[in-house]
């Protein structure tokens, strides 16, 4: 019965390696993490809706700089009025007495007009700051779009290696369940002779169940690696996605900082930009500003609506400068004085960015150095954990059963397993988040 659950455990350790199905796919060939991280590129939904969000600001882009072109407005309107406007004109100007009025309608019951009003800016300081507003917003969204592609690709490296490394984890504690299966038996058998109580058989059986229970929840993270490495990438989460066998780990050379280096460096910087630039912009509305203006118009009366095709239509038309100054307290001193503040706040959240990224650099390498460090260490303690378990497997087939030591030998074998795992993860995390950090 050990040996069939034993047999199922590795049975689910391989469906799971292999990506968590166990149906025929197109991905039957190991995916390396080149391979991952060029999915990624193509198939992740944050990133996709990033490159939306950046032609949406080219073509914003495009709209601002058209707005230095003439502009053009076709027009069409019908009123009804029913009841005329009248307006009122001294009675002298129609030979009348003084100090009387003649109430004139101006207009009839039905009037329309169709035309067309052109605008061209001349002098407009506020319309070209709003351009380079617009471009400097385009290029901000495009170093965005770098900096979350560099997070996605972090990620989903990271993801990566773990999987991989759960993947050997799952086969350790396999291995682990399987020795100490060997173990058990040899106890049994001890037992069956007389050799060994029940207290000690029992024991073994619990140690026994507790290999189980490590293999399985050893199992259940590998399978929630995977459904992590399947999210950063975009991946149907149902399909399989084998993976490539884990590597050696790479060399441990570690550069020094430089900030200019940073992923989100431009993207940082591109925010004080914008923000220097949109009081600028600010500014740009207490200038004057000079267009030419012109219109052109059919003007139509009539008692009913027939006068459109049977009354005559006159034309209106005129050509002109238009000069206007907005003068507001708001525009000349709180509204640039707000917009300054808020570049100035930009410039310092900026250093206070870069000065962060610098430490978090620090951190991580230390913890990196840590890492490589501690992989040393546990290797030795499991090269000392395993002659132990060899030590008592030899002394249970002679009779000699100390469940205080064997338990012990389980134990530290199994944490310093379950500490080199950790390890090799935490160099991995470390070693890509350093990358990450220069760019790498």
């Amino acid at each position: 019965m050990k040996t069939v659950i034993l047999l199922l455990l590795l049975a689910l350790h391989v469906r799971i390696a292999a990506g968590q199905s166990m149906s025929e796919s197109n991905n039957s060939q190991p995916w390396t993490v080149g391979k991952c991280l060029e999915y990624t590129t193509t198939h992740n939904h944050d990133l996709l809706a990033k490159n939306e969000s950046l032609q949406a600001a080219t073509q914003s882009s495009k709209a601002a700089a058209s707005s230095l072109a003439p502009s053009f407005t076709v027009k069409a309107e019908i009123d009804h009025y029913w009841k005329i406007p009248v307006q009122i004109f001294p009675g002298q100007l129609l030979n009348q007495p003084a100090g009387t009025f003649i109430p004139v309608r101006m207009g009839t019951p039905w009037m329309g007009n169709y035309g067309v009003d052109a605008d061209l800016p001349l002098v407009d300081v506020q319309t070209w700051q709003q351009i380079k507003l617009a471009r400097l917003q385009q290029q901000a969204e495009k170093n965005e779009y770098y900096s979350l592609l560099q997070t996605l690709l972090k990620n989903t490296r990271i993801a990566y290696y773990s999987v991989q490394q759960q993947q050997e984890y799952v086969a350790v504690t396999a291995k682990l369940y399987g020795n100490y299966q060997h173990i058990h038996q040899l106890i049994t058998l001890q037992f069956e002779k007389g050799l060994a109580d029940k207290i000690t058989l029992n024991q073994s059986a619990t140690l026994l169940k507790n290999r189980e229970i490590d293999a399985v929840k050893a199992a259940t993270a590998l399978q929630q690696g995977y459904l992590d490495l399947k999210f950063w990438m975009g991946y149907p989460l149902e399909d399989s996605l084998p993976l490539a066998p884990t590597g050696d780990l790479p060399a441990l050379t570690v550069t020094g900082f430089n900030n200019v280096l940073l992923p989100g460096y431009e993207a940082e910087q591109s925010k004080v930009t914008l923000a220097k630039q949109q009081y600028q912009t600010s500014r740009a509305e207490l200038y004057p500003s000079l267009h030419l203006k012109s219109t052109w118009e059919q003007l139509g009366f009539g008692e009913k609506t027939d006068f459109i095709t049977r009354s005559p239509w006159f034309s209106v038309g005129f050509v002109g400068i238009k000069l206007s100054m907005p003068l507001s307290l708001s525009r000349i001193a709180y509204k640039p004085r707000a917009q300054k503040a808020r570049w100035q706040a930009a410039d310092q959240q900026f250093k206070s960015y870069t000065a962060g990224q610098e430490k978090k650099y620090q951190q991580e390498k230390a913890a990196l150095e840590q890492a490589a460090q501690n992989i040393r260490l546990q290797q030795d303690n499991i090269r000392f954990s395993e002659e132990n378990e060899i030590l008592s497997t030899r002394k249970i087939d002679k009779g000699i059963i100390d469940m205080i030591q064997l338990k012990e030998v389980q134990k530290d074998l199994y944490e310093a397993q379950e500490k080199l795992n950790e390890a090799r993860m935490d160099f991995f995390r470390h070693y890509t988040e350093i990358n990450y950090l220069q760019n790498k």
